[in-house]
């Protein structure tokens, strides 16, 4: 077990490297993205059309590292709400990240329920927050405690863009994306809408996206594979698949999602050959989804 723990925390400290090292080097070779990215050609069911990214990094963050930040210790308080950031109530999403963590958002639910008032929302006070957890003031005013592993002052931070915006929307059937990394999206790295079919994503990554790595919904048939979901702030899971949608997993790593690995809530499922780590939860099954699991492996931390 130790010499697994051991891999496993070079492999977290890699991919980190990878992550960051990937972004700044791209910068010379190709563009980054800063835009979302909307698929609407599809093909056949005898010849699927091909969305090739070669490599494309959609990144749809804002770097606010140098914002004049009140430092109380591990707590920093933006001095002032950000423009068109106003206070996100949903707290299913991250609405912050350090470097590639992505910050937990919190509501004080007991003062909720004391104030007696119907949807009313008040947030955690920052005196309360644990490490890597996040709040607002009413006027917007983002404070945050450090997460564990990060150095106040020594890790960037960011935003992710106003709005719900997702960084890959797929709105067509019969068609293949791969190559493609999707980063800090305010929803989703990948989403898929509406009635999709032959649906396929081979090697894309989604990484530190506010809601959903991957998210397929209503009756979307897609398959997923040789790809890697990872440090996405959804309290559902990395990958989220919902109403009566049919998908499968194969060879993918799931990893440091606040969430569980995988949600699902459609039709049916099927997981195979893929590899799940430093996870609280796995694979959760909501209503009567089918799902269906051979040869994965889930190591724990």
């Amino acid at each position: 077990m130790a010499k697994i723990c051991g891999k496993l925390k070079e492999g977290r400290l890699m991919h980190r490297f990878f992550i960051f090292f990937t972004l700044a080097f791209t910068t010379h070779a190709q563009e980054i993205r800063r835009t979302p990215l909307t698929l609407t050609q599809g093909g056949t069911p005898e010849t699927p059309a091909v969305f090739d990214g070669k490599g494309m990094i959609i990144d749809l963050g804002i770097d606010v590292t140098s914002h004049d930040w009140d430092k109380q210790g591990d707590v920093w308080i933006s001095r002032g709400p950000f423009e068109n950031h106003p206070p996100v109530e949903d707290v299913q999403r991250a609405a912050l990240f350090i470097e590639e963590v992505p910050i937990r958002l919190v509501r004080d639910r007991a003062a909720e329920k004391q104030s007696g008032e119907t949807g009313k929302v008040i947030f955690a006070a920052p005196s309360t927050l644990q490490p890597g957890q996040m709040s607002f003031k009413p006027d917007g005013t983002v404070y945050f405690r450090w997460p564990a592993g990060k150095t106040p002052g020594s890790s960037k931070i960011f935003l992710p863009p106003a709005g719900l915006a997702s960084c890959v929307n797929i709105a067509c059937s019969y068609l293949t994306i791969k190559n493609i990394t999707a980063i800090h999206a305010a929803n989703d790295g990948f989403n898929i809408h509406g009635h999709r079919v032959g649906i396929r994503l081979e090697n894309v990554k989604a990484f530190s996206n506010g809601d959903e790595g991957i998210s397929a919904h209503e009756t979307v048939q897609m398959d997923v594979v040789d790809s890697e979901i990872a440090w996405n702030g959804s309290s559902a899971g990395g990958v989220a698949d919902v109403g009566d949608c049919i998908t499968t997993y194969t060879h993918c790593e799931a990893h440091h999602n606040l969430g569980a690995a995988f949600f699902f809530d459609g039709k049916s499922h099927r997981i195979t050959r893929c590899r799940i780590h430093h996870q609280t939860q796995d694979i959760v099954v909501r209503g009567d989804a089918v799902v269906e699991q051979s040869d994965n492996e889930w190591l724990k931390p």
